[in-house]
């Protein structure tokens, strides 16, 4: 079925996105209650916690370029700590929405009623992105992301009729490149998507002989702000040598020269969110093995089935290059589940853009498996690192072990407010010195 002109896409479905928005809101508002009760600030939330506390903007800035996650915190923080969980709902649904009316553009086919309403809850990363208030700028990149690329497709499947020049011809790519724009003060693996996709979009007006002044003229909103980017992170790094800044070294975050790694890094970020087991299964013993066995299937199918829509379809090839590319920095650096989750919702739509007309109680049952996945990460987080599976062995991994949960800070639901107590004799590891500690406040 062909999707509809996108300028009055979501008025005649609005029944459709109102569904997806509302399951999705009430699935996160189960994990976001379980997180009030029994969630911990752990002590890698200090790099949020600490610049909210001082009030500091250029502490925050002393290890990551986060400054809209900073304004968020502190602007919940001024009112009721935990309203960053309500930030992060709105983020994740928004781009839920948004890379789903993506996906239906670039497969030029509408998603049915169920289909939107499995697609608010099936994601098995939604509680990554509600576990601590570090991860609203991951919500927010991803909210950005989407909405980037729901503007890419539209400007590459442009109506026919409509103007070569002006506004109304040009105001998507000036949205566009906005979205671009803040995506690099958003989170750090969002850099590419923010170079790559104002790029695409450039070659493909350059080809269509479209560069209007008006283009021109916003598409140096990502020049300035990725070069802004640029000068911030080396002088950062200058001054705070602890700030992440990717060289090519044996780090973490550094970039790799393997190409064994690159594959492992790009199998392991599509396994993320298509695979139908909780994640935390990588932090216990014989379930270790069973995620990877599964995991490995997923992506298998998932590629498969890509291919031959691929074959079928050629004009969904660059779109799904330019998601690609937009992930280069968790295939070439270091990948992760919260930054799996950026291209979340654009795979579980494809599945159900092209499983539910074929395979419709399987698609289903695979959709539910996916948010029973995240709930079951909920639990186990929220149990505690001391939490007995059936009596195995806990393996380091993510934030489900003793590795992250230790030298908690304050429960999440009891604490309204944080403050400073720069009076205390107490240093944190993690601040390298810096005396004080976090006043949690009722």
């Amino acid at each position: 079925m062909k999707v509809a002109d996108h300028s009055t896409e979501i008025r005649t479905r609005h029944r459709e996105i109102l569904g997806c928005a509302l399951v999705g809101s009430l699935g996160i508002l189960v994990l976001d209650a379980l997180i009030l009760r029994y969630g911990v600030y752990y002590s890698d939330s200090i790099y949020t916690l600490y610049p909210v506390a001082t009030q500091s903007l250029t502490a925050s800035l002393a290890t990551m370029v986060r400054p809209v996650e900073y304004l968020i915190a502190l602007a919940a923080n001024n009112v009721y700590l935990p309203l960053w969980l309500g930030a992060s709902l709105l983020c994740m649904v928004g781009a839920t929405i948004l890379a789903g009316l993506a996906c239906e553009r670039v497969f030029e086919r509408q998603l049915p009623k169920e289909g939107w309403w499995i697609l608010g809850l099936a994601n098995p990363l939604l509680f990554l992105l509600v576990s601590g208030p570090g991860l609203v700028s991951q919500a927010l990149a991803n909210l950005l992301f989407a909405g980037a690329m729901l503007a890419f497709v539209s400007e590459l499947h442009r109506p026919w009729g409509q103007p070569r020049f002006g506004w109304r011809a040009d105001r998507v790519v000036v949205f566009l490149n906005l979205m671009a724009a803040a995506l690099f003060f958003t989170k750090e693996n969002a850099v590419a998507a923010a170079t790559v996709i104002p790029a695409a979009t450039a070659w493909i007006r350059l080809r269509a002989r479209r560069l209007s002044p008006i283009f021109l003229f916003s598409l140096l909103l990502p020049i300035v702000a990725g070069g802004c980017w640029i000068l911030l992170k080396i002088w950062l790094k200058l001054k705070f040598p602890d700030s992440m800044f990717p060289s090519i070294e044996d780090g973490r975050y550094d970039l790799k020269l393997n190409p064994i790694t690159w594959g492992q890094n790009f199998i392991t970020t599509l396994a993320f969110p298509v695979t139908p087991l909780p994640s935390s299964f990588l932090g216990f013993e014989l379930l270790r093995p069973l995620w990877v066995v599964v995991a490995l299937g997923s992506v298998a199918l998932f590629i498969g089935v890509l291919l031959r829509e691929s074959l079928r379809n050629p004009k969904v090839i660059l779109p799904l290059l330019v998601i690609a590319a937009s992930n280069a920095p968790m295939i070439l650096i270091h990948s992760s589940e919260h930054y799996s989750s950026m291209i979340a919702p654009f795979a579980v739509s494809i599945v159900l853009l092209l499983g539910l007309s074929k395979m419709r109680w399987l698609t289903r049952s695979y959709a539910l498996l996916l948010y029973a996945a995240s709930l079951g990460n909920a639990v186990i987080f929220c149990s505690g690192p001391d939490f007995n599976l059936l009596g195995l062995r806990h393996l380091q991994y993510s934030i489900y072990t003793k590795e992250y949960q230790f030298d908690p800070i304050c429960p999440i639901g009891t604490t309204a407010h944080v403050g400073w107590d720069g009076t205390a004799a107490s240093r944190s590891p993690l601040l390298h010195g810096v005396r004080g500690r976090i006043i949690c406040i009722p």
